[in-house]
């Protein structure tokens, strides 16, 4: 149903991809945008600039937005998704791991998950009712049954009054996991659940492009995707928990004594 929209996808995400290893030796400015452990460069907005026009010359009739289109995304009834450059801290320090992310929502889900990993060579991709998929080989996420055998990914809030919140978790799951782990990429952080190389990842104060790809992936793969304080994940979501469903029980068991409230809409 959606093979020509992932076909696209496919083409142009994996040229954002070759734009932005070929530009991370010569990046020509970094900004802030609301701190410096928030920031943009211009390549994001090239690559971002490149998928928009793209899509748009292909699908006039499509809704397509980014994260620096600069305005909230209100419309998910057929809309493209893109973070240019996701991890982009690790990509000014000239760290592997970063990725584009691209989806496509239908009626406030998505269907269609793009996610490419230049520096590894390494391209994700789900459409809805097809199955996910690394590098054309389909993926499934892990069979790990026990949380003490798991390694569990997470990333870092910016802001000190959510910092508080979460640290009191990562102390809990550093002693309750086999390992803890923070790669600064929340796209690739979802990917990796999805094909098996993380039991879980959790954010607290994540943006719905940041894991829009990742979930698509996830549900073709059989995890699970919520938010942290248990309820179920959708475009409004500020925290995620995407998940092996094996441990799920004991995810949450650990975080039961833990007042993890949902950060509040910044836009």
């Amino acid at each position: 149903m959606w093979h020509d929209r992932l076909n696209r996808a496919l083409d142009v995400v994996k040229k954002a991809g070759e734009i932005a290893q070929q530009r991370q030796q010569s990046i020509g400015f970094i900004e802030d945008k609301t701190s410096p452990m928030d920031i943009v460069t211009d390549i994001d907005r090239e690559t971002q600039h490149m998928i928009l026009n793209t899509l748009k010359s292909y699908f006039p009739e499509d809704e397509i937005w980014g994260e620096e289109s600069g305005y909230p995304l209100q419309d998910f009834s057929a809309t493209w998704v893109v973070d240019p450059i996701d991890g982009t801290t690790n990509y000014v320090h000239g760290l592997p791991l970063y990725g584009i992310s691209l989806a496509y929502y239908h009626h406030g889900w998505p269907v269609i998950g793009v996610i490419d990993s230049p520096a590894f060579r390494e391209t994700f991709w789900a459409e809805k009712g097809s199955g996910a998929y690394l590098n054309g080989k389909p993926i499934k996420i892990s069979q790990v049954t026990d949380i003490r055998r798991s390694l569990v990914s997470t990333g870092f809030p910016h802001e000190q009054s959510r910092c508080d919140i979460v640290i009191p978790v990562y102390h809990r799951l550093l002693c309750r996991t086999q390992a803890l782990r923070a790669i600064g990429s929340a796209a690739l952080g979802v990917a990796y659940v999805a094909c098996g190389r993380f039991e879980a990842y959790f954010q607290l104060g994540v943006s719905f492009y940041d894991v829009a790809a990742g979930v698509c992936m996830l549900e073709e793969t059989g995890g699970a995707v919520l938010q942290l304080d248990g309820k179920t994940w959708g475009t409004a979501s500020r925290s995620i928990v995407a998940i092996n469903p094996l441990i799920q029980q004991q995810f949450f068991d650990e975080l039961a004594d833990f007042h993890l409230e949902e950060p509040k809409h910044r836009g």
